[in-house]
C-alpha cells in the first residue's frame, strides 16, 4: 500500500465493524457503555467525510504536505467534543462535533503552518489583530503603517514586524491526485489544484471568518439551525451545500411548524443572533 493510501484509511478496521444505518447509534452505545472500540467503529464509516472535509482544509488553507496532520487534529477534536456531548438536547453528534473538530484544526495551523508557534490564545488574538490591521491600511509597504499598527497593540515596530510577518509565511499549493478506497471498496479520485490567485491575506481571513460565522451558527438552537440550514441551502450535519434552499412553505411542512411565516421568523430570529454572536466575538478580539 502507497503511504498516501495509508494517509486515506488510517482509521479503517480490518475486518469490517458491524454496520449501522445511522452513525448516531455507535455514539449512543459509547456513550452507554464507555467502550472507546464505538468511537473506532463511528470513525471507520465516517472516514470518507473526514478525508473530503481535510482535503478542503489542506486546498484553501496552504496546507500542502499536511493532510494527515489536519485529518488526526480533525479527530482529535471529535473526541474532545464526544467528552462533553449529551445527546438529551436533542443535537446529533455529528453536528455537535463540528465546532469542536474545526477549532482543533484552527489550532493546529496556528501553530503548524509555517513553524511559528503562537503558544497562548492572548497571543493568537494578537496576531489576529495584527493581520486584521495590516489588511484594513492601505500603504502596506509603507514604513508608517508598521508605526500606527505598533501603537494600536503597544508594542514596538520591531515586535509588530515579526507577527505580521508571521502571519504572511505561508506554503505554495501544489498540483496532486490522491486516488483512495472509500469504506466500501469502490474507487474515488480527489483534485487540489495549483490556486496562483490566492493571497496569504485572503487566506488568513477566510479561515478567521469561517470559524467565526461557524461558532455563531453553532450557537443557535436545533431548530433554527434546521431552518437556516434549510432555507440557505446547506447540510447542518457536514456543512456541504446543496443545489438550492427550501421555501419557508416547504421548511414549515417538514419541521411541523404552524406556518411558511413563522418559519420566516424564526429564520430571522436566528440571523439576528448570529450577526449579535459575530459582533460579540469581534469586540472580544478588539
Amino acid at each position: 500500500m502507497e503511504e498516501w493510501e495509508d494517509e486515506f484509511t488510517m482509521y479503517r478496521i480490518t475486518p469490517a465493524p458491524p454496520r449501522e444505518s445511522d452513525l448516531q447509534r455507535y455514539i449512543d452505545r459509547y456513550l452507554a457503555e464507555k467502550d472507546k472500540k464505538y468511537f473506532g467503529w463511528f470513525l471507520h464509516y465516517y472516514e470518507r467525510i473526514i478525508n473530503e472535509k481535510a482535503m478542503g482544509i489542506v486546498q484553501d488553507y496552504a496546507m500542502a504536505g499536511h493532510f494527515s496532520d489536519v485529518k488526526q487534529a480533525y479527530a482529535m477534536g471529535m473526541w474532545a467534543a464526544l467528552q462533553t456531548y449529551d445527546p438529551n438536547r436533542g443535537v446529533p453528534f455529528i453536528v455537535y462535533k463540528e465546532y469542536a473538530a474545526m477549532r482543533a484544526v484552527h489550532d493546529h495551523i496556528r501553530t503548524m503552518r509555517n513553524g511559528h508557534t503562537v503558544p497562548t490564545d492572548d497571543e493568537y488574538r494578537r496576531l489576529r489583530r495584527a493581520m486584521r490591521l495590516y489588511w484594513e491600511y492601505g500603504e502596506k509597504s509603507d514604513p508608517a503603517t508598521m508605526e500606527k499598527i505598533a501603537a494600536e497593540l503597544a508594542t514596538s515596530v520591531e515586535k509588530t514586524l515579526e507577527i505580521i510577518e508571521a502571519g504572511l509565511r505561508s506554503t505554495r499549493f501544489v498540483e496532486f491526485y490522491r486516488t483512495y478506497a472509500d469504506v466500501d471498496s469502490e474507487e474515488g479520485q480527489e483534485e487540489i489544484a495549483y490556486d496562483s490567485t490566492s493571497e496569504t491575506e485572503t487566506l488568513f481571513f477566510r479561515l478567521e471568518r469561517a470559524n467565526a460565522v461557524m461558532a455563531a451558527f453553532e450557537s443557535l438552537d436545533y431548530r433554527e439551525r434546521a431552518v437556516v440550514s434549510a432555507h440557505l441551502g446547506f447540510c447542518m450535519e457536514c456543512y456541504s451545500t446543496k443545489d438550492k434552499g427550501e421555501p419557508f412553505i416547504d421548511i414549515a411542512i417538514d419541521h411541523a411548524l404552524s406556518s411558511p411565516d413563522t418559519a420566516d421568523k424564526i429564520y430571522r430570529r436566528a440571523l439576528r443572533k448570529m450577526k449579535e454572536n459575530l459582533e460579540k466575538q469581534e469586540l472580544d478580539e478588539a
